[in-house]
């Protein structure tokens, strides 16, 4: 509705200024009540060199043109507008006859977007700081889907270097295959704590876990046994984790796999063409890199547009540079696909804009389009995380936590359920509630976690949304006959007005947070929609409305609502409850 209206307006403007403008901004005015729209003049009076208020008096008349504007005022540099009730009433039941599951399938039609997230290491405990990429990464690809691409997803799960030396070392001298087995992520990070203290003051063991990685990098058959554990139990214990949030990905790639190694691969996917090695190669006979005499290889950016780079070390062994640019030719070869998202934290956006610019002048991506979508970082209320100080909350305990505070919250309110059904609710609505509470912040800032903001029912709360959603269906719930009926009632309230606005919004906001992968967008979009609809259900009769035709039309609305509702949960991957 609002862009339809826009596009009218900047047909008026080009016609009668001979201006041609992108976009304008249609704002709420301040007397909601009696206008619908406005927009301000000022950017006609820049482009006319004109008073910003004598051009709102002459556009007024042009603007009543417009079929669907009823009527217009100007106030200063604003223009006010009030468009016909029958607009929002029609509006609404295009909306409502929607197939929501597939009316924006055809969008890219099939077109392949990878998406690089999650970034797990095989030793390391999921915590709290985990929530970031995976919750981000899983919401846009459920988007992508959902704009009918074909989506590829890989957790690009660390699973090499000289930390599987250590780890290796450390299994043989205390190993427990049952610890391994029931947590192998918890066990090898004991195992890892263990020897990092032991090598500390024996030189000998610390030569032994470099003996035993060199192993590892030479095919030794009991390395790459132990190798192959450790990394499987890892990938299960992290897809049990990662499940609790309704992210899963599709691939787990490990680094070890761009070394060309022969390494037993853990899924179906394509094999290797283009190693580490290779890739240096290639980038030198390229003129893109260059090998000094001491054999490393650099690359020095044109114009210093770039901090200059290494990409393999003087013993031959190369870092995460040339794995990522293995990885990117890979991902090219093999899939062709449009774009290349990487959500990964903001520290290595350097590292990315020399990985992308690298990549670009080697001709890999053809059609490719790379795009890192960075996110800043979680600290507790009382004190900041730290990994190497081991100064962590993990992910499970997390949401463990996070389902005994909600019993406690339930039973407050309620004491006529039994355990199933108090287990099943604290399950999926409070880890449902940090889950949102993560997303709701955009990913470009900082958060605090702070139980209080997360677990309650007031204001911008996951419980808050789900609350609005279940009274919604309660309401409903014996009229579903009663949908297909046609009504000649029109909207003609305020709440009824406002709520068909934001309904017809939907798509505008699923656009914007699939342009600016900002999965806050459709957080804010979800909450602003659940005031709109508590506002118009403390205004309005719904059940109590005397005009059957008008209470159809009403429980019509509800029914929008909450189709509308659990479908922006759905890409957020946040389930709806029955009942709260």
């Amino acid at each position: 509705m609002e862009k339809a209206l826009k596009q009218n307006i900047l047909k008026i403007i080009k016609e009668n200024y001979s201006i041609e403008l992108d976009d304008i901004n249609l704002t709420i005015p301040p007397k909601k009540e009696m206008w619908d729209f406005a927009f301000n003049c000022g950017i006609l009076s820049r482009e006319l060199k004109k008073n910003p208020n004598l051009i709102a008096s002459e556009i007024l008349p042009l603007l009543k043109t417009i079929s669907e504007i009823t009527d217009v005022s100007s106030e200063w540099a604003f223009v006010n507008i009030k468009v016909s009730k029958d607009i929002f009433t029609k509006k609404f039941f295009e909306l409502h006859n929607l197939d929501f599951a597939s009316q924006f399938s055809d969008i890219w039609n099939g077109k392949k977007i990878i998406v690089d997230y999650i970034w797990v290491n095989v030793w390391k405990p999921l915590h709290i700081g985990h929530m970031c990429t995976p919750n981000i990464g899983q919401a846009m690809i459920n988007l992508y889907k959902k704009f009918g691409y074909d989506v590829i997803s890989d957790s690009h799960i660390g699973d090499w270097w000289i930390i599987f030396g250590k780890l290796i070392t450390a299994y043989k001298l205390w190993w427990d295959e049952n610890k391994l087995k029931e947590n192998a992520v918890d066990y090898l990070l004991e195992l890892y704590v263990k020897i990092t203290k032991e090598v500390e003051w024996n030189e000998t063991l610390e030569q032994q876990t470099r003996d035993e990685f060199k192993l590892l990098s030479e095919w030794n058959p009991e390395s790459i046994v132990l190798w192959s554990k450790f990394t499987k139990y890892s990938i299960e214990a992290m897809n049990k984790n990662l499940a609790r949030l309704n992210v899963k990905p599709d691939y787990n790639i490990g680094e070890s796999f761009y070394e060309w190694l022969w390494l037993p691969k853990m899924e179906d996917f394509p094999d290797l063409v283009f190693d580490m090695h290779s890739i240096v190669l290639e980038l030198i006979s390229k003129w893109i890199a260059t090998q000094n005499d001491d054999s490393s290889v650099w690359v020095i950016f044109e114009n210093d547009k770039l901090p200059s780079c290494i990409l393999q070390k003087r013993d031959g062994t190369h870092g995460y540079l040339a794995s990522d640019l293995a990885c990117i030719k890979y991902r090219t070869s093999n899939w062709n696909p449009e774009k290349i998202v990487y959500f990964v934290d903001v520290r290595q956006q350097l590292h990315f804009k020399q990985a992308f610019e690298i990549a670009k002048n080697a001709w890999w991506l053809w059609e490719s389009e790379l795009f890192h979508a960075y996110n800043w970082f979680i600290s507790w209320k009382e004190w900041a995380f730290s990994t190497r100080k081991w100064n962590i909350i993990k992910l499970w305990d997390l949401l463990d936590e996070a389902e005994s505070r909600a019993k406690k919250i339930i039973l407050e309110k309620r004491d006529d359920l039994e355990e199933k059904e108090l287990n099943e609710l604290s399950k999926m609505i409070w880890i449902w509630a940090i889950k949102y509470g993560h997303l709701k912040k955009s990913r470009e800032t900082d958060m605090i976690f702070d139980w209080d903001e997360f677990m309650t029912f007031e204001w911008n709360s996951g419980p808050y949304i789900q609350y609005a959603y279940v009274r919604a269906i309660r309401i409903i719930e014996n009229f579903w006959e009663n949908f297909d009926m046609e009504v000649n009632s029109i909207f003609e309230s305020l709440e009824e007005i406002e709520l068909v606005k934001q309904l017809w919004n939907y798509r505008e906001v699923l656009v914007d947070t699939f342009n600016k992968n900002m999965p806050h967008i459709l957080c804010k979009y979800a909450y602003d929609l659940t005031k709109t609809f508590n506002s118009f259900y403390n205004a309005v009769h719904i059940l109590n409305e005397d005009d059957f035709e008008k209470k159809i039309l009403r429980l019509k609305m509800v029914r929008l609502f909450t189709i509308t509702l659990k479908d922006a949960f759905s890409v957020l991957g946040i389930e709806m409850p029955n009942k709260m």
